[in-house]
């Protein structure tokens, strides 16, 4: 299994891999290139606030070779730590090598999979059937060279994952994208890493659906500003008012917690 060098952020205590786009599609085009696996996950305050709830999720973000930096507010944290010399909050070592490049959510590096000359099969697995097939026309768009196989997974049937497992098998990608919500996606590409010989695995959450526009895709200028949540939730204040106003100080507290 490919690993790429993880950084622990403070205060969080979990780890990433600070990659720019260039540098997360090149891992990927060298693990299909070396038919080595490699799976690709993303941190952001909500997947953090379950990785310290779920023991499942450590133990996935432990197998994931690469951890991207999905939420401005993690790669706010790595970039400006305690400072030692002043007991206060001051410019960390990292501040001057993690750029906002190196936030990078799914939809700003799913698309490129196109550019990579190695890449000519990839599966997508969530959505209802509607979405799945708004991301097929999106994602065939694209480039004619990729031939795009999408899965609708939503509502998710456990008692279908055998036949899923022969689906992807007929296609033989040498990517899988799972699109569903947390912590089912990462529970599913674990399992999936087990019983397929897939190159490469990623968990993209809602990419797929707003890729596709079944979900509303947040200008991405507004990921660098570290304000893309507050589209998000605008566009969807009844599913996501939980995730982005009610888990923060939850997180905190739990980590006040965790530190006494």
């Amino acid at each position: 299994m490919t690993t790429i060098a993880k950084v622990k952020v403070p205060l969080l205590g979990v780890r990433v891999s600070p990659l720019r786009r260039d540098e997360l599609l090149r891992h990927i085009q060298e693990a299909v290139l070396g038919d080595r696996r490699l799976i690709v996950a993303g941190h952001n305050l909500h997947s953090v606030y379950l990785w310290h709830q779920l023991p499942e999720l450590r133990d996935f973000y432990h197998r994931a070779g690469a951890v991207i930096i999905d939420g401005m507010p993690v790669l706010a944290l790595l970039r400006f730590a305690p400072s030692v010399r002043t007991g206060g909050v001051g410019r960390a070592a990292g501040a001057s090598r993690w750029s906002t490049e190196h936030r990078l959510g799914s939809t700003d590096w799913v698309d490129g999979l196109v550019e990579l000359d190695a890449v000519t099969r990839v599966t997508t697995l969530g959505g209802t059937p509607e979405a799945a097939d708004a991301a097929l026309k999106h994602f065939s768009s694209l480039s004619r060279r990729v031939v795009w196989q999408t899965i609708p997974a939503d509502p998710w049937q456990a008692a279908e994952l055998d036949a899923v497992c022969d689906r992807i098998r007929r296609h033989a990608p040498q990517i899988l994208l799972i699109g569903m919500g947390m912590p089912l996606q990462e529970r599913l590409a674990v399992e999936l890493s087990q019983r397929l010989d897939v190159p490469v695995i990623a968990t993209v959450g809602g990419a797929l659906d707003q890729l596709g526009g079944v979900q509303s895709l947040a200008p991405r200028w507004l990921g660098s500003w570290g304000l893309e949540w507050a589209w998000r939730l605008a566009s969807d204040p009844r599913r996501l008012a939980g995730r982005y106003l009610l888990e923060p100080p939850k997180l905190a507290a739990l980590l006040l917690r965790r530190d006494r």
